[in-house]
This record gives C-alpha cells, structure tokens and sequence, in this order.
C-alpha cells in the first residue's frame, strides 16, 4: 500500500496537482516517504536473505560475489567458444569450486579480471544473448566493491534475521505513521479537477487488502478512511 501510494503521487498523471502546490509540506513529506520506504525495501531485502536465522557478514558478501562471477565467468566462456577466441576462453573458464577457493585478494583480483574481459565484450555481436548485458555487470561491480569493504572484517559481524524483521516492523509502523500524516494534507488537493482526480486515486491506493483466513479463503478489502488525524 505504502508503494501504490508513492507510485500513484509521483506519476505524472497526479504529480501536477501537488507539485508547487500548496500545501507546500505534501512535497517535502512525499520525497521522504519515498527514500524511507526504499530504505525499508533494502532492509526487507537483507532480512529475507539471512534466512538461516543469523548470518556472517563477510560470508554473506563473498558468497554473494563467487556466485555473481561465477555466472559471468560461463556466460564469456559461452560466448569466447562460440566466437572462436580459445586465449580469452582460457582466462575465464572457472568453475564454481575454483571460485570458491580463492581467498580475499585473491577473490577479489579474479573477479575482477572477470569483470574486465566482461567489459570489454559487453558490446560485441550476440554478447549480450550469451548473457553479458551492462546491468550484469553493474551488479558484479557492487559484489566486488561489497566484498571489498568486508574482506579483511574479522569473522562474527553478525546479521540476525529476527533482529532485521523487527526493525523491518518498527520502520513500517512509522512510514504508515508518515501516510496518516499525508492523508490530512492530501485532502486540500481537492480544489481543482486535478487534485479531485490525485485524491480519489490516492484513496483508492489505501485500500488495503486482507489476505488472511477466514470461511472460503476469501480475503476482504478494507479502505482506511482519510481524514484528519484528532
């Protein structure tokens, strides 16, 4: 709900009825909604991923990087075979276990080579359907970068999942505060055909949908009132 809502505010189909607009709070409130709930989106990330309950930093940072090159490494494989350069092919034929034993800088310098000749063939014919694409890479980089900052960290930066879950809870209940808040503001839109059709998809977008139990399955939909907060 707290997506739809920002999604819906930041289209340009609605943006025009509040952007310089008054009042002038709506945007300063919207554009912190917005990068705190990315915020929390990253946070929901990690704790998803630490799905054995507690989990190493550093483990979870090289794993994520062997696993990454890994890929990128049989994708140029695919392609420097099917292209005929058997001396590039030779440079990146790593299987995941030869990854997998390298340590530290030395992890670091062979993911970046693979990285490198990845670069360099990003822009070659069929590249790209072989699985060398620019955001492959990109997401390779932060690997590297992210393994980079933790590497030398001593083991036991731990990453507790329930600890995350709670902050994940903690950091809703406050963005739903932040909505609550916006409600009482939105309503002054409501002047002008613009702003009456950005209010009705605004409170469309706070519908919330309970997918619970309950006799057949069937879930209920419950819109929360918009109004002034007492």
């Amino acid at each position: 709900m707290i997506g739809t809502c920002i999604t819906v505010a930041q289209s340009p189909e609605h943006k025009t009825a509040w952007e310089g607009q008054e009042p002038a709070d709506f945007t300063t409130d919207i554009d912190k909604l917005a990068t705190d709930y990315s915020a929390l989106s990253l946070k929901a990330a990690q704790a998803e991923a630490a799905t054995g309950g507690a989990a190493d930093e550093k483990a979870i940072a090289e794993a994520t990087l062997e696993n990454l090159a890994h890929v990128v490494a049989r994708a140029l494989a695919n392609h420097f075979k099917k292209t005929g350069n058997r001396d590039r092919l030779g440079k990146v034929d790593y299987t995941k276990s030869e990854l997998v034993k390298l340590r530290t800088q030395e992890l670091v310098n062979h993911t970046t080579a693979i990285r490198d000749f990845a670069q360099a063939a990003v822009a070659e014919p069929d590249a790209a359907k072989r699985g060398i694409t620019p955001a492959r890479l990109a997401t390779l980089s932060s690997a590297i970068a992210g393994y980079t900052k933790v590497m030398n960290a001593p083991r036991g930066q731990i990453i507790n999942r329930n600890t995350l879950i709670k902050e994940v809870e903690t950091d809703t209940a406050a963005l739903l505060e932040s909505i609550h808040d916006l409600d009482d503001l939105v309503l002054q839109f409501d002047t002008t055909p613009t702003g009456h059709r950005f209010l009705e998809a605004w409170k469309r977008a706070r519908i919330i949908v309970d997918v619970g139990g309950g006799q057949g399955g069937q879930g209920e939909k419950t819109e929360t009132p918009i109004q002034p907060v007492s």
